[in-house]
């Protein structure tokens, strides 16, 4: 009954390294993020220096995943799932602090 939902795999691809680490990236730069939010939240609106310097530090590290991510397309025999998800993840958190910065001008 279960063997019909047995899958097979005829490739020796792998994951894509640069991908991985893009989207490794990502989810540093979005828990920076949240510990901002957070900061800010408990203090009131007053984080100070602490709130700015998590957020920036976001913004670098998904401006960092963006360009670890397009670079990993350039690697060959690998999948690109991960690759796809980390640049668009990290393409969207850029555009979202620019905004909150832009917001915060």
């Amino acid at each position: 009954m279960f063997d019909k939902f047995k899958k097979y795999k005829f490739t020796d691809k792998k994951k894509s390294k640069g991908g991985i680490v893009s989207t490794l990236l990502f989810l540093v730069a979005i828990s920076m993020m949240i510990a901002s939010i957070y900061r800010s939240y408990k203090y009131a609106g007053n984080g100070g220096t602490e709130v700015g310097v998590l957020a920036m530090a976001a913004f670098f590290m998904s401006l960092i995943g963006f360009f670890v991510g397009v670079k990993s397309f350039k690697e060959e025999n690998v999948f690109y799932g991960f690759s796809w998800f980390g640049t668009i993840c990290n393409t969207a958190m850029w555009l979202i602090l620019i905004g909150l910065m832009l917001i915060g001008i």
